[in-house]
């Protein structure tokens, strides 16, 4: 599935074409970026609401595919937009982030006091710090979050499944006890964990009681 920042990166390059430019520059990412996380033109970062309406001369029609057959055009990055590029990497390994998110590259344009982020800056009335501060719980549309609430609700799942099972696969008794499966084949092999086998089957199942069993009080040694 296409991440957010690629759509925004796509949207920038429309929007370079609609110009007739042979190069991206900043406006054009921080227009494509603002596209892509409105809502009705109305785009939030914590207290901060731009209403992309006021910027309609900026925007232009350079969203509609086959305005003026920008599709067949070539472009390429300017050297500024390159430079914000590295600036958001930089901040993505500074936030301990494995790959350059939207909220890295909206931080990025903090120090840019002219073209459209200038405007945003003058008519709303924020300053770089300020428009840190707005991003630094801004949560919306990050492919990481969305992947982190995804694994945070199976894990949810699978705690209720675990609540109710009453026999384990040896793949499903590891995560249950939180061990690799060999540790959990080697304990059958050595009879240390009882196991049934499914009639006519090499499928193995562990009672929940016999997993349980498995555990005991943790004395620290003394020192």
């Amino acid at each position: 599935m296409e991440d957010f920042v690629s759509k925004a990166i796509k949207s920038a390059i429309r929007h370079a074409k609609y110009r007739k430019s042979p190069k991206v520059n900043t406006d054009d990412l921080l227009v494509g970026i603002l596209q892509v996380i409105s809502r009705f033109d109305i785009v939030k970062i914590g207290l901060l609401e731009i209403d992309l309406k006021d910027f309609e001369g900026i925007l232009g029609d350079g969203f509609k595919d086959g305005v003026g057959n920008i599709n067949t055009q070539k472009v390429t990055y300017s050297s500024s937009a390159n430079a914000l590029f590295e600036k958001a990497a930089y901040i993505a390994r500074k936030d301990n982030s494995s790959k350059v998110e939207l909220v890295h590259l909206l931080v990025a344009f903090e120090d840019e006091n002219s073209g459209l982020m200038a405007q945003l800056k003058e008519k709303y009335g924020f300053s770089g710090k300020e428009w840190r501060v707005a991003l630094s719980d801004w949560q919306s549309f990050s492919s990481e979050n969305t992947i982190t609430d995804s694994k945070i609700l199976d894990s949810r799942k699978s705690i209720m499944d675990f609540r109710e099972k009453q026999f384990f696969s040896p793949d499903e008794a590891a995560e249950f006890l939180g061990v690799h499966v060999q540790t959990i084949r080697g304990y059958i092999r050595m009879g240390k964990l009882p196991a049934l086998r499914l009639a006519g089957e090499r499928a193995l199942r562990i009672k929940r009681e016999d997993l349980l069993a498995l555990l005991e009080p943790y004395k620290p040694e003394e020192t």
